[in-house]
């Protein structure tokens, strides 16, 4: 068997892997574990999902272990002859016990002190570009300080980061669209001066990279950074979308101070608000690696945001 990867409809062969090996999966039921799973399994993989409730995934093939990032000893089983593991599991968001530091810090610490006693060979972490020390970052440093504890991992480790993934499945531009609809018709408010960059990477792309890295030794130890083929700033995110929507809207910049005063209290008076102050406060940096990091690094050219969300308008139209 051999995994593939795709590239523009092609694809292309991947180093053999063995049948009896086993890819456990964290995450599996959110955004990109979704995508993945499905990719393992079509492609005849044999996979794990770690999950808190198994009703919660809907997959089939794949045999479903319950267990909790947050919790060491649900994850001794999950990691039981496994050849290697993907780490998905994050917040982007904080919601009660559910803190950066819990999930994507400490969850991580514990997932790998399983994988090591099992005697996992490969540890793939799918971490976020712009990953940080700086503490002024709650979401960007609670990454950073996780990639710290994989680095430290005596495991074949590889770090992917990155830039913002969308696709079917709930992301960056389900939160645009949100905030349009909570808008006065015909308008479309933009953060700031809409200047901040991004380098949005199809998740299928990203797919294609995890892929490369569970079957290609060569990326051991490694901390690859990867986007599409564009730099493309906030503002333009929105043009792309309102053209894929077919929607004509006037751009009307929100000063970043105002948004900052009222985040807070959208959280009070939305269960899920079209943003939050951490989020608001990313806009701050920038978002891109090299325009070519993923044909260097991975061997394919990804598709860019416009042919990306042509690729998705239906789904996007339902939303």
């Amino acid at each position: 068997m051999r995994i593939m990867i795709r590239d523009s409809g092609r694809e292309l062969p991947l180093i053999y892997s063995k049948e009896d090996s086993i890819v456990l999966v964290t995450g599996a039921t959110g955004f990109v574990g979704s995508h993945l799973t499905s990719e393992l399994l079509r492609q005849g993989c044999r996979i794990r999902v770690l999950v808190r409730e198994p009703r919660a995934y809907s997959g089939r093939g794949a045999e479903v272990v319950q267990g909790d990032v947050t919790d060491p000893r649900s994850l001794a089983n999950s990691c039981r002859g496994v050849n290697t593991v993907v780490h998905l599991v994050a917040v982007i968001r904080e919601k009660g016990r559910e803190t950066f530091r819990q999930i994507n810090y400490q969850g991580t610490v514990n997932i790998l002190k399983a994988s090591e006693n099992s005697g996992v060979r490969r540890f793939i972490y799918l971490s976020a570009l712009g990953a940080t020390d700086n503490p002024g970052f709650k979401y960007a440093r609670s990454k950073w300080e996780a990639e710290e504890a994989v680095r430290s991992s005596e495991i074949d480790w590889t770090i992917i980061r990155p830039s913002l993934i969308y696709g079917k499945g709930f992301g960056f531009f389900n939160r645009l669209i949100q905030a349009l609809r909570m808008s006065p018709p015909f308008i479309a408010p933009v953060p700031g001066t809409g200047s901040t960059l991004f380098q949005p990477i199809a998740v299928e792309d990203v797919i294609s990279c995890i892929l490369r890295a569970i079957e290609d030794d060569g990326f051991v130890r490694g901390v690859y950074e990867v986007g599409g083929p564009n730099h493309v700033s906030y503002t333009e995110m929105v043009d792309t979308l309102l053209g894929v929507l077919g929607q004509r809207r006037v751009k009307v910049p929100v000063p970043l101070g105002l948004m900052k005063l009222v985040a807070p209290l959208m959280a009070v008076f939305f269960r899920d608000p079209p943003v939050t102050p951490v989020e608001l406060k990313q806009l701050d940096l920038n978002n891109v690696t090299d325009k070519d990091s993923v044909l260097k690094n991975f061997g394919f050219k990804p598709r860019d945001l416009k042919r990306g969300l042509e690729d998705i308008r239906e789904y996007l139209k339902s939303l």
